[in-house]
């Protein structure tokens, strides 16, 4: 890692990091967020996913908790979840 990278984040790469998504509770918005992690992270067999439905029904939250390798990694993940129209937020 750069010096310049260090400098950017507050984060000592690779470290297990958690996402959070909540999204409207359709198949097709879990398989494009389970897609952008086998796209974005090489170990992706490994990632802890977890998804519960709120109580209502209306909405879904995903959790995955992965080893991320960089602030560059991290962002595109971000970036790529929060564009998907079905997606309300990602933390």
């Amino acid at each position: 890692m750069s010096e310049q990278e260090q400098k950017e984040t507050f984060f000592e790469f690779p470290c297990q990091f958690p996402i959070k998504i909540m999204a409207n509770p359709q198949k097709e918005t879990i398989e494009f967020v389970l897609g952008v992690f086998e796209k974005y992270v090489p170990n992706h067999d490994k990632i802890d996913f977890k998804t519960k439905e709120s109580k209502t029904g209306k909405y879904i939250s995903i959790t995955a908790i992965f080893e991320a390798n960089s602030k560059e990694q991290l962002d595109n993940i971000y970036k790529e979840i929060s564009a998907y129209p079905e997606v309300h937020m990602v933390l």
